[in-house]
């Protein structure tokens, strides 16, 4: 009996943009919630090739009063304007976008679980699309700091209400680690509220402009912020199971110190999925006059690019192996797939995705085997390898994935060999 051999592709690693979901730059697109919006206007600001897109929603407009219906329809319909362009969303709906938030919020606390009740029908309707919802209404610009309301059983009731909605079925984030230890006492990680963080202060200052403290974690104890180096190590062990993402900052007299290597080293440390594109554009700008000099085949590729080119995952197929198990042909389930896939970006997927092999039959028809590899639970780093078994029969296969709520693809990282998918190799 003739054995099948699989005649393998080069599996070379590219260094080019994948336009992946759940990842990558974004631009901000503000919105007063009182206000209609031109859909035509933001069809084209949208058309900036990022697959994220950070929506601000101003409500301070409603400090006194409850949401009309005028408010939530515009808010439906901008979500669904961003469903429609197939972006995924980083909602942040929030009283002040002027660093005044203690004149524009709401005197009570009432009125902001008011106004976070009416808004949960609406953010639930458009939850699979809600990449990330930032902060919880307060704080100036929506960041969680200079409110009233930034004490912990405070942010817990309003944590509550908005778990209530979206819980589970996307992302919730909070500014600073802290907050996220207020709002889980335990230390559990397996909330049914999947929280993450968020940090508009990256590289600002020693403090990530306040993100952390400067006490260590033994004098501070869990309610309060710690020193840079002990919140980075939480921040890698929370980010496992929910993403972070922000703006990075240029601080004077110290952004042209720091490597480009040491750049990384922070960003992978973080588990940084997204960042803003725009600002602070005096960091971007030093980034890209950065080269990243380490052997393979990022070596000479600008910061810009390199970092831009990791945020979040990036699935890379390192080999692939094939095994006749014998038997008659025909009978299916008699070739054995082991296929190596490794995580070289920053982060984690976080969301569940379907990875399969595709082959044509004797008679032309495509076939299609799901791989048992679970994408979401490559960290950053490291490599999984998954497994399936298919027909005996010549013919080339390839490797696709795609994320599972909605279908849209996932591409690896390998350079291309004509067609679709990552081609493994040919079953002769």
């Amino acid at each position: 009996m003739n054995t099948r051999k699989l005649k393998k592709a080069r599996l070379s690693e590219s260094i080019e943009e994948l336009k992946n979901p759940g990842r990558g730059w974004y631009q901000i697109h503000t919105f007063s919630a009182e206000k209609d919006f031109s859909r035509e206007e933001l069809r084209w600001c949208l058309g900036d090739g990022n697959t994220l897109a950070l929506a601000f929603i101003d409500i301070g407009a409603y400090r006194e009063c409850a949401l009309d219906k005028t408010c939530l329809s515009n808010i439906d319909d901008i979500l669904d304007c961003f469903e429609q362009y197939g972006r995924d969303v980083i909602l942040r709906i929030a009283y002040d976008r002027e660093g005044r938030a203690e004149e524009r919020e709401p005197y009570s606390l009432s009125q902001v679980v008011e106004h976070l009740e009416q808004l949960g029908p609406v953010l639930s309707r458009h939850a699979e699309h809600i990449f990330v919802y930032q902060g919880l209404l307060v704080g100036s610009w929506g960041e969680m700091h200079s409110s009233r309301f930034i004490t912990e059983n405070r942010l817990e009731r309003l944590a509550d209400v908005l778990g209530k909605y979206l819980g589970g079925r996307t992302f919730l984030a909070v500014r600073r680690p802290v907050y996220w230890r207020m709002l889980h006492p335990d230390g559990k990680l397996d909330s049914y509220i999947k929280m993450g963080l968020f940090d508009d202060g990256i590289f600002g200052s020693d403090t990530h402009l306040g993100t952390f403290g400067r006490e260590t974690a033994a004098e501070a104890g869990w309610g309060r912020a710690w020193r840079m180096e002990e919140e980075l190590d939480f921040e890698e062990k929370l980010c496992v199971t929910a993403p972070q993402g922000g703006e990075a900052l240029y601080e004077e007299g110290q952004a042209e110190k720091r490597s480009l290597a040491g750049t990384v080293e922070r960003l992978k440390k973080m588990r940084i999925s997204y960042l803003n594109c725009v600002y602070d554009r005096r960091i971007l700008e030093l980034w890209q006059h950065m080269t990243w000099e380490e052997k393979g085949p990022w070596n000479g590729v600008n910061g810009f690019d390199y970092i831009g080119r990791h945020l979040g995952y990036r699935f890379c197929v390192r080999s692939a192996k094939m095994t006749d198990t014998g038997g008659k042909r025909g009978t299916g389930a008699q070739c054995l797939w082991e296929i190596a896939v490794e995580n070289t970006g920053f982060a984690p997927c976080y969301q569940q995705a379907e990875v399969w092999l595709e082959w044509e039959d004797g008679r032309g028809q495509t076939c299609r085997k799901d791989l048992a590899l679970e994408l979401d639970r490559i960290l950053p780093g490291e490599i999984r390898t998954g497994t399936c078994t298919t027909d005996s029969v010549e013919g080339e296969f390839r490797l696709y994935a795609a994320r599972k709520r909605d279908g849209r693809a996932i591409c690896f990282a390998n350079v291309p060999e004509g067609g679709k998918g990552v081609l493994l190799g040919r079953v002769v």
